[in-house]
Formats: structure tokens, C-alpha cells, sequence
């Protein structure tokens, strides 16, 4: 009988001490700032103000990190936008091969064959691009390239823009071939 009870203790206090979680071992096992609170597939996101859309986002894959040290979201398989204006109308479109939002600064970072097009026609293309909301600007630090509807072509090794109005743009270091249309030019009088 004492064996019995004797093994049943040992059998129990195993139990009760192999439960207990070492906060250390698991935090080095579950690393916020690796590990998404969240992961969401086939995301399509929706932002309105007064009722009235201003962007809507679709990416395959988005994870969420709530409880890292500067909480993110982050598209790694790329995310599809289109801005609207207040009217509803259609003012330009954005692709990525990857994007991430970091939560507390309201800045977005794009990476990997980043074009945006407007209504105009207007397009940019660049490796990364950087949208700062608080700011209202749009820039980057590597080579981009802007090509009017007429053809004409702009690029520099950087540039910056307000997020409205891409025809403001300043390009650093660049260069560019125009499109100069001489028929007005030669027109009979």
C-alpha cells in the first residue's frame, strides 16, 4: 500500500511542476516582433470618410502585429490599391509586391515594382516608395520614373511629392526625354 501511495505522489507532483510555464523560455519561443498576433488571407479593406470611400486595398496575405514593440501590418505577397476622390470618382491605383503600415507613425512603406497610376494617366514606378498620411507626402530614395500621358519621361534618383497631385513632383538628379508637339508650331495662318 505505501508503494502505492508513494508512486501516485511522485505521479502527481510531476504533474503539478512539469504545468509551469518559464515566461522567459516562452517569450523566446513566441517573439512578438516575429510572430503576428493576426494573419488574415484574401484581405479586401475598405476606408471611408463621412460615408463617402476613399481607398479600398486587396492582398492574399496580411499579418498583424499588435504586440510588437512598434505594431505593424505587413502584406509580404503584395497589396493592390485604388483612391478615390470625395466625388467618388477614380484618382489612382497603386501595386506592390510587398507593403507594410506602421500603426503608430501612419507611414506606409512600399517594396518591389511599386507603380502608381492616375486618372490622368500619369504613372510612377519605382523599388520603394513611402507614403507618410500625417505628412501628406509621398516620396522615395530610390531611382523612380514618371511617364506623362503624352509620353514624356522623368526620372531621378529620388523623389518626393504631395499625395494629391504627382504633377508636382521633384525628382533629385535627373533626367528626362520630352515629347515636343511641333504641329502647332507649323500651323498655316
Amino acid at each position: 500500500m505505501y508503494r502505492i501511495i508513494l508512486v501516485i505522489a511522485s505521479l502527481a507532483s510531476m504533474l503539478l511542476f512539469s504545468c509551469a510555464n518559464d515566461m522567459e523560455v516562452v517569450n523566446k519561443i513566441i517573439d512578438p516582433e516575429e510572430e503576428p498576433d493576426v494573419i488574415r488571407y484574401n484581405v479586401e479593406m475598405l476606408y471611408s470618410d463621412s460615408a463617402r470611400l476613399q481607398m479600398k486595398m486587396t492582398a492574399p496575405l496580411m499579418k498583424i502585429y499588435e504586440s510588437a514593440k512598434e505594431a505593424r501590418d505587413e502584406f509580404p505577397k503584395g497589396v493592390h490599391v485604388w483612391f478615390y476622390e470625395k466625388t467618388g470618382e477614380f484618382k489612382a491605383e497603386l501595386t506592390a509586391n510587398w507593403a507594410k503600415h506602421y500603426v503608430a507613425k501612419n507611414l506606409w512603406e512600399a517594396q518591389g515594382n511599386v507603380t502608381i497610376t492616375n486618372a490622368e494617366g500619369r504613372k510612377l514606378e519605382t523599388e520603394q516608395l513611402f507614403w507618410d498620411e500625417k505628412k501628406r507626402t509621398v516620396y522615395s530614395e530610390k531611382y523612380t520614373k514618371i511617364t506623362a500621358p503624352n509620353g514624356t519621361i522623368v526620372n531621378g534618383k529620388s523623389f518626393s511629392s504631395p499625395q494629391d497631385d504627382f504633377s508636382r513632383a521633384k525628382l533629385y538628379y535627373g533626367n528626362a526625354v520630352l515629347f515636343i508637339n511641333d504641329e502647332e508650331e507649323n500651323k498655316p495662318e
